[in-house]
């Protein structure tokens, strides 16, 4: 029976389970359910209690939900193949870090976001430097540890590449490339990976809409 989960094509935490689900060949084990509709917001509120996207039900009455908590349970669920979380020793304490990193960056991104697009009247400028500040902290850090994300695929490598992907997505307007040239390259070549060509960031025509109407 498909597990269903809350999700929309532009959710970037979501994205993030999906493509761990695609890696390891469990791309078909969900039933999509988006939160952008009257039935879906009433159906998440009861599953999750913080009303959030991913979280995915995994039996009757009892919802996961944080994309870092769903990813574990999907890595669980492989049939074969190398788990994305490495056992131990550095290893482990690197792809958890770098999991946090990306997921830490794709928190600034968002919330900078949000804020750039409030009325004028009650836009914080210092909010979204300060957000923007972490992302270009970020974005230099990985720079100067690319060569840490290379080798085997880890939960942290796709939360790194996810990241990346989001500001293309929702800052095209970020030259993040121009001034990180050797993590360009490293996520030019991350992104070609099947799991990651198969889960694009896609804007969501339900998000669309209920923007518009809060207006």
């Amino acid at each position: 029976m498909p597990l269903r989960m809350y999700h929309d094509s532009n959710c970037p935490y979501s994205r993030k389970v999906l493509i761990m689900a695609e890696h390891h060949g469990l791309g078909n084990i969900f039933e999509f359910v988006s939160p952008f509709t009257p039935e879906g917001l009433a159906a998440i509120s009861q599953d999750n209690p913080l009303a959030k996207m991913p979280a995915l039900v995994i039996e009757k009455g009892f919802a996961i939900f944080d994309s870092r908590v769903i990813c574990r349970y999907i890595d669980s669920l492989r049939k074969a193949g190398a788990s994305l979380y490495p056992a131990e020793g550095m290893a482990q304490w690197r792809c958890l870090r770098y999991e946090a990193l990306g997921d830490g960056m794709l928190d600034a991104a968002i919330t900078a976001r949000q804020e750039l697009f409030r009325p004028q009247s009650s836009k914080l400028q210092d909010r979204i430097d300060k957000q923007m500040s972490k992302l270009d902290a970020g974005l230099k850090c990985l720079e100067s540890e690319v060569d840490l994300l290379e080798g085997e695929l880890t939960v942290g490598i796709v939360a790194v590449s996810n990241a990346l992907s989001y500001l293309d997505f929702r800052w095209p307007q970020l030259p993040w490339r121009d001034t990180h040239p050797r993590l360009a390259a490293w996520q030019a070549r991350i992104e070609k990976l099947a799991s990651f060509e198969a889960h694009p960031y896609i804007e969501s025509d339900l998000l669309v809409k209920k923007l518009a109407a809060a207006r």
